[in-house]
């Protein structure tokens, strides 16, 4: 993770050849007997607090004085991870969990997925279920990964309450044709990735042009634990993306497309319910103009057009036996299929300005449209099975199509100014306009009941920096994050995992949260240091409420503003550069306790948040022959978890575990790069929060070739 010491080209060079001959040669032991400690630093571990980010603040900002909590992960380390998946590089990073049904996503700081924002290339990806939004893009399309933890609607937007995760892609090279190939197995899974990609910079007259064309592929079989194979496990994905720019003196225009295709099945452990996720499917087209040192106060200028549709697949089998559990019930069985296929567009464009209005002030503003529409075909057949002999069975289908969208303008900006004496302060602002319709809603053929909803809200931030030394930053940082509610939990009425039916409410209001945090972050070469403690208080959270009906078996729930959370947590990043035998021993990790309040005003800290999580490990660096490389020895993982309901009532829970995991990689030179991993070395059987029973021992291994 980048904050990280970023390596020499001369040392990521070195970084190889000795781990390649212990993968493919067998020289694993006498090679790390032999090895000498290498110079510089190496890939994949330390962290570079110089690093330059954007999204915490709009404003390029190194990580050391920037007023949010953010981590930065660079392509040096991407390099030496195995691109298993893409949320599975940012699974490190302290406060971010990943939650796995079928389609991996990602919570920070406890909060649930859907209330954390996906970006790529600064634009968000839209999503309307109750579960939040997956990452759809392959890992080998990423040059750089930045994610703010903490609320952050400000720069960021709706759904930015737990925090954000900003991909940035790659874009083109430094010479007219560069190819790059890679590859590699998963072992837990059976599986393989592999890419492939061409990209350059041109002369084109009085310009340039700069490209880039991938495609990835990715199959994974289902998941071998130390209990045995996890059935219904099973995933794919397939990305094909391109980036063509035209720089002429200060103006640059560009095309980015991208198009990804997911699909999925979800283990549930229950013979008797199947969920299945055939289709998650993204379609990007983005079109931009960008412009540099336009007048001596105008640092920047871009404009960005864009068009982007998801297509969502989502099949639910479940049969249920009331009369084992409860005697006398009139139905031996009940099965339930449900079906949904959703597509969501979004039309967008921003236009976004840095300037420099005085010689001790920088200043970021920016204009953001979205009409973001869904399209819903929803089936659920119900078939009733009596318990007495001779009488047919109840078959039931229920058929609905909704079309809904949202129009949402806002209007943001952060100015920081220097006050003199090492202090820093940023204030920034944005303000709201968002209305929301249901413009067709047909269930079973008969026209049903439609309505809408709006909000205008004003948010914003404000952080003080102070560096009483050039290798120190202390800051304190308040900021506010707002969620618009989806359209389904405005008007969409979906049956889906048992549950019974949920119906819209369009009288939701927005769920909000405030973060404050204090921070220190230290980099005097030996120790790197970052740490925060951080406080959130989240309000208005949308969650469902039991609906009376007139039939008693009928199980129906509505949506609405009940419950709130309270989060305290410590965040760190340690490690430090003994320079003996090139060895780092570091930490990484979270320590929270989160209070959770429903609507009838129970409180519990039993919320379904580890109070514990994180990595602890030593790297060492070595060097042998000319060839570099590193191997990092550690133990992930979390404290046990329980969750509660409203009547106080235990509803999951997970036991806490810790995996002893070796990783390495070797740099062959410029163009020849090995990645190995070994998972799980004791082969335990743990179960992380919120995903389902762990690999056992395995190995990934990863080979990049460029040419």
């Amino acid at each position: 993770m980048t904050l990280a010491r970023s390596m020499t080209g001369a040392t990521r060079e070195a970084m190889s050849g000795a781990m390649l001959a212990v993968l493919l040669g067998g020289v694993a032991i006498p090679a790390l007997a032999q090895a000498t400690s290498g110079e510089g630093q190496p890939g994949p571990g330390p962290r570079n607090l110089g690093t330059i980010a954007l999204t915490a603040t709009g404003l390029p900002t190194e990580v050391l004085v920037n007023p949010a909590s953010i981590t930065v992960i660079e392509g040096s380390e991407l390099k030496t991870t195995a691109p298993v998946s893409t949320a599975a590089l940012l699974r490190d990073v302290p406060g971010v969990e990943i939650v796995e049904e079928g389609i991996e996503r990602i919570s920070i700081r406890g909060e649930s997925s859907r209330r954390v924002a996906v970006m790529i290339d600064g634009q968000k990806l839209s999503d309307h279920t109750n579960y939040g939004q997956p990452i759809l893009i392959d890992p080998a399309s990423i040059e750089r990964i930045e994610i703010v933890r903490g609320s952050s609607s400000v720069i960021s937007g709706s759904q930015a309450i737990g925090g954000v995760v900003n991909i940035i892609t790659k874009k083109g090279a430094d010479k007219p044709l560069e190819l790059t190939f890679s590859g590699g197995i998963i072992g837990a899974t059976e599986g393989w990735r592999a890419s492939a990609s061409a990209a350059g910079t041109v002369e084109a007259g009085t310009g340039r042009i700069d490209y880039r064309l991938g495609f990835g592929r990715m199959v994974q079989g289902d998941r071998h634990t130390p209990l045995g194979m996890l059935e219904h496990s099973d995933s794919s994905d397939r990305t094909v993306s391109g980036y063509f720019a035209y720089t002429q003196g200060n103006h640059r225009f560009g095309l980015e497309v991208l198009a990804y295709d997911l699909s999925a099945n979800v283990p549930t452990g229950v013979p008797e319910f199947y969920v299945e996720l055939p289709r998650r499917d993204l379609r990007k087209v983005n079109l931009f103009h960008e412009a540099t040192d336009l007048a001596p106060w105008l640092d920047r200028l871009r404009f960005d057009v864009y068009r982007q549709t998801i297509d969502r697949e989502f099949v639910n089998d479940l049969t249920q036996y009331p009369s084992a559990v409860m005697p006398g019930a009139p139905f031996s069985r009940v099965s339930v299929v449900s079906g949904s296929i959703d597509r969501q567009l979004t039309w967008g464009a921003s236009l976004r300005a840095e300037m420099r209005l005085s010689d001790n002030s920088r200043t970021m503003a920016g204009l953001e449209y979205e009409d973001d529409s869904l399209t819903a075909d929803k089936d659920t057949r119900t078939v009733m099975v009596p318990v007495f002999p001779g009488m047919p069975p109840i078959d039931t289908t229920r058929l609905r199509h909704d079309e809904a969208s949202i129009r949402t303008v806002s209007v943001y900006g952060q100015h920081e100014i220097d006050l003199g004496h090492d202090l820093t302060f940023t204030l920034g602002g944005r303000w709201y306009d968002v209305r929301a319709r249901h413009e067709v809603a047909v269930e079973n053929g008969a026209d049903m009941p439609r309505d809408g909803n709006s909000d205008r809200q004003a948010l914003f931030s404000a952080g003080l920096v102070w560096q009483p030394d050039a290798d120190t930053a202390i800051r304190a940082n308040v900021s506010q994050g707002y969620i618009y509610p989806s359209l389904s939990q405005l008007f969409l009425s979906t049956t889906a995992g048992g549950e019974g039916t949920i119906i819209g409410n369009p009288d939701l209001s927005p769920e909000r949260a405030t973060t404050f945090e204090l921070g220190l972050r230290h980099d005097s070469g030996a120790w790197l240091v970052d740490a925060t403690l951080f406080h959130s208080r989240a309000r208005d959270y949308i969650a469902t409420v039991p609906v009376v009906t007139s039939n008693p078996r009928d199980t129906v729930s509505q949506y609405t503003n009940i419950d709130r959370a309270s989060t305290w947590g410590v965040e760190l990043h340690a490690e430090y550069d003994s320079g003996a035998f090139g060895l780092t021993p570091y930490v990484t990790a979270a320590a929270m306790r989160r209070e959770f309040t429903y609507a009838n005003g129970f409180a519990t800290r039993d919320s379904g948040t580890p109070t514990l999580s994180g990595r602890i490990g030593l790297r060492k660096a070595w060097s042998m022959g000319g060839v570099e490389g590193e191997l990092d020895l550690f133990i992930r993982g979390e404290t046990a978890v329980t969750l509660r309901d409203d009547s106080g009532a235990v509803t999951d829970r997970a036991s806490g575990y810790g995996t002893l995991n070796l990783h390495g990689s070797v740099d062959l030179g410029p163009d020849t790069f090995a990645v190995f991993e070994i998972n799980n070395i004791t082969d335990r059987v743990y179960q992380p929060w919120e995903q389902a029973t762990g690999a056992g021992r395995s190995v990934n291994l990863f080979l990049t070739r460029t040419f």
